[in-house]
């Protein structure tokens, strides 16, 4: 066996739970010897680590323990654990000679079993490899333990891999070539578990301590999904509370609204909805998962708790993710800003959660009772359709701030008027998707100036002469008569609905 460093060797597992009464931290030890009498101090090899058994170390006291601690010098002995005793029992007159002769007089719990100090000293002489998986296997097991814990996990987590490998281990970003590995939380990275080892750390340490590093970063991360599945899995319910109060009929919306009052939902007071849209960056018209749009909405709410406020509550409508704040006061102003940055921070956790996701987010105004609620979720549902009818797209669009515009986006926002616009200009829109915006847009300008084919033109950059033959062709495949005002009014609303789409 080698020699190693008493300093090293207290610092490894089962080691570092020793009181130390004195030391000699630079003194090297090369074996360990037990001893059930203390006449057998007389005789341990030089350098040696002696286990102390219960039935001699009970002896460790007056002046027959200082007569023992002689012979261990005498003998070279480089240090002496006793077990069973309290550190009271221990004369001083014995420290004394140990820390004038350089022997290290250390003190086990009752807890820890002879045999387990033996082999943890002799994994360490046995070599780096040796001790280094002992580290590992020490951190496996405390780190399960301090996992099973009912009450500040984390930090006993962190606090077993630093006893197991015999240097701090913490949370956070970790320097240049150290040894870490990531908390991975449903596939999010939440922070890092890093290893401080020295700079002077051999090969098999620093395998040691990345091995030990993701092995709390795993467990770590189990402990962050478990605490925040414990405190969202109130506000799911809520959230379905939420979208049963949005869809039920008027004749089942009493019985839920008192419901809601006693779950602790402010339903009486004031509320405005975010409402997003997802889709797939291959293919905006694609479907997303009803597990994916699960996460997604997980993650949205966690973010804006955190950075905003304990006020939003999350549900779903079909495969759209609703955001509910609500308060017991009228929010004023501040609620447009509050909206904005809470609109901002979601769209960036689910981009975060599923890089590839394309989400759009439409922010209704704010309203007051279970009704204000419902008429907040059909002013984001109009906003929101407006961040696919803009041009360019827009990822975030609130009702507030359309303007007059807000009047045609609620509008257009009913399905019953969609299907009537897309039957009005049915024939354009068969003329394909450029062909038709080129006849949509050339309706509504001349439309839009008074029936002026002057006006349109210079609006449209072409001859007035094109402006004629368009509207000779569109009026004979719309079959319309462009001089009946209520004719002119239904188209002139559809191509402002159909250009915003």
């Amino acid at each position: 066996m080698s020699h190693v460093p008493l300093r090293d060797l207290l610092a490894g597992p089962d080691l570092n739970t020793l009181t130390v009464l004195t030391a000699s931290p630079q003194r090297s030890v090369s074996s360990v010897r037990v001893i059930d009498k203390l006449t057998d101090l007389r005789t341990v090899p030089k350098d040696s680590f002696v286990v102390v058994l219960a039935s001699a170390s009970a002896q460790a006291r007056g002046h027959l323990f200082d007569i023992a601690m002689r012979d261990a010098t005498a003998s070279g002995a480089g240090a002496i654990v006793l077990n069973g005793i309290d550190a009271t029992a221990v004369e001083s007159t014995a420290v004394r000679i140990a820390n004038r002769n350089a022997v290290s007089l250390l003190l086990a719990p009752v807890s820890l079993e002879p045999t387990r100090l033996v082999v943890a000293v002799s994994e360490a002489l046995a070599g780096d490899a040796t001790a280094a998986l002992a580290r590992i296997d020490a951190a496996r097991r405390l780190i399960a333990s301090a996992e099973m814990r009912t009450h500040d996990r984390k930090a006993a987590i962190l606090l077993a891999a630093s006893d197991a490998l015999g240097m701090p281990v913490a949370a956070r970003q970790p320097a240049h070539g150290e040894p870490a590995a990531p908390v991975l939380v449903e596939g999010t990275v939440d922070t890092f578990v890093a290893a401080e080892v020295t700079a002077e750390a051999r090969g098999s340490w620093v395998v040691a301590a990345r091995a030990v590093a993701t092995l709390t970063a795993d467990a770590y991360a189990r402990v962050i999904a478990d605490e925040r599945r414990t405190e969202l899995a109130p506000l799911a319910d809520r959230g379905r509370l939420l979208g049963e109060l949005l869809l039920a009929p008027d004749s089942e919306r009493v019985q839920l609204v008192s419901h809601a009052r006693t779950v602790g939902l402010p339903v009486d007071g004031w509320h405005q909805v975010l409402r997003f849209e997802l889709s797939s960056s291959l293919d905006a018209g694609s479907a997303i998962s009803a597990d994916q749009v699960d996460a997604i909405s997980v993650a949205m709410l966690h973010a804006v708790r955190a950075e905003m406020d304990a006020k939003w509550h999350s549900t779903r409508i079909g495969g759209e993710p609703l955001l509910v704040h609500s308060v017991d006061a009228d929010p004023g102003p501040s609620a447009a800003r509050t909206a904005l940055a809470a609109a901002t921070t979601a769209l960036n956790a689910a981009r975060k959660r599923f890089p590839g996701i394309v989400v759009r987010c439409g922010i209704g105004a704010v309203h007051r009772q279970a009704e204000g609620l419902r008429t907040s979720a059909t002013d984001a549902k109009a906003a929101l359709a407006v961040t696919r009818q803009a041009k360019p797209q827009r990822d975030v669009v609130a009702i507030d701030a359309l303007g007059l515009n807000r009047m045609l986006v609620e509008w257009y926002a009913s399905d019953n008027t969609r299907a009537s616009v897309d039957d009005l200009l049915a024939p354009l829109v068969d003329l394909g998707p450029t062909a038709a915006e080129e006849a949509i847009r050339t309706l509504q300008a001349y439309l839009d100036h008074q029936n002026s084919p002057a006006r349109a033109a210079e609006v449209l950059r072409v001859h007035r002469q094109t402006v004629h033959y368009r509207l000779n062709k569109i009026t004979r495949q719309l079959g319309v008569d462009l001089a009946d005002p209520e004719q002119r009014l239904a188209l002139q609303l559809a191509c402002r609905a159909w250009l915003m789409r």
